[in-house]
């Protein structure tokens, strides 16, 4: 009879499991059933780390604090913060990525930040980030996903006994985070970044300039942004969507906003470009950087490409690096972007003064 009523149990707990992950999988947006906050946030620590091993911390104090600082900054906005701290990290890899683990962590890769134009596209992108976590969109992901293992380890996830098991599980959520949320929940972080970057005073409109210019980017390049991958083919809707949005929010004019893209400028240069994509990547690249040029009276994208560069076909590369089209005509006393060979050397720093009063 032992063996019979062992048996029954089985199939009922298997029949459960099966039912809850139905349900998991199922489960309306709004709803994360049976994970706490404590959960989410062991998630994330222990993904974290394996962030860390995999890609590794860019070497730029300077760049970490700069980028935290404006994460922080939007967090300030939040009405409902959901967690007590959030962290923000520049990592070492030339993917053009950005994501964010459950329970607050939040990364930009180097190879992403060389494309940004501005402080306040880099305020859209952690602001939209900052949506991921605070919609629990990662760990709705991962419970409709791997749910089984999160059921099987449940509330004990802070236990230290089980961090084998959460190595494994962190690896898993990782990979499926990557892989972008869907159309519904890139849509629904697209306007939260907007309303975030708006209530800290950034131009909500350059998170558009930033969508756009990446779609080029990616047209040029064949590298995709993560989250482009989970709206594919809706980016064309998501940049319609964004552009609305911003333009209702700039014309209400209840606040200045700024883009700050001087700002950002004076905290990239030097910044390493292209290269490894990961600490397992061991190809031998060679060294490049990002540089700043001011632009001279008379200037094209074909004469900079020409004069900076030693290659007129580098005009496209220049114009699309900054978000502009060959046919745009360059302002006198403005600032690009240029990837040069080799390190970047410490006395070639070119002062770039904000305009306190500017809009740009």
């Amino acid at each position: 009879m032992r063996p019979f009523k062992n048996r029954v149990r089985t199939t009922r707990l298997f029949l459960l499991l099966t039912c809850l992950i139905f349900l998991l999988s199922t489960a309306p947006s709004f709803a994360v059933p049976f994970i706490s906050k404590d959960t989410e946030l062991a998630m994330g620590q222990e993904a974290d780390k394996q962030v860390i091993a995999q890609f590794g911390l860019y070497d730029d104090k300077s760049l970490q604090l700069y980028v935290y600082g404006i994460g922080q900054k939007l967090v300030s906005t939040l009405s409902d913060k959901e967690f007590n701290k959030y962290f923000f990290k520049v990592v070492d890899s030339s993917d053009i990525n950005a994501f964010a683990l459950p329970g607050g962590y939040i990364y930009v890769t180097r190879g992403i930040l060389a494309t940004v134009n501005s402080e306040a596209e880099l305020a859209g992108i952690l602001g939209h980030e900052i949506g991921h976590v605070t919609q629990h969109h990662g760990a709705k992901q991962i419970v409709r996903t791997i749910g089984a293992q999160i059921l099987a380890i449940g509330a004990a996830a802070v236990n230290p006994k089980n961090a084998g098991e959460w190595l494994i599980l962190s690896s898993q959520m990782f990979n499926q985070i990557n892989l972008g949320y869907g159309r519904d929940a890139e849509l629904e972080s697209d306007a939260h970044g907007l309303v975030s970057a708006y209530e800290a005073g950034y131009d909500p409109r350059s998170m558009v300039d930033f969508l756009k210019g990446l779609r080029q980017q990616e047209m040029m390049s064949g590298q995709s942004y993560h989250s482009f991958q989970a709206t594919h083919p809706d980016t064309k809707e998501r940049i319609i969507k964004t552009g609305s949005l911003s333009e209702s929010m700039v014309n209400r004019k209840e606040k200045a906003v700024r883009k700050y893209r001087k700002e950002y400028l004076n905290h990239i240069q030097g910044l390493s470009f292209g290269g490894k994509r990961n600490n397992g990547d061991r190809k031998n690249y060679k060294k490049k950087h990002v540089d700043i040029y001011e632009i001279q009276p008379g200037d094209t994208f074909k004469s900079i490409a020409v004069k900076e560069l030693g290659d007129e076909r580098e005009d496209l590369a220049i114009a699309v690096m900054n978000g502009q089209r060959l046919e745009d005509s360059l302002k006198p006393g403005e600032f690009l972007k240029l990837v040069r060979p080799g390190p970047y050397r410490k006395d070639t720093i070119l002062e770039i003064r904000p305009d306190i009063n500017a809009t740009q």
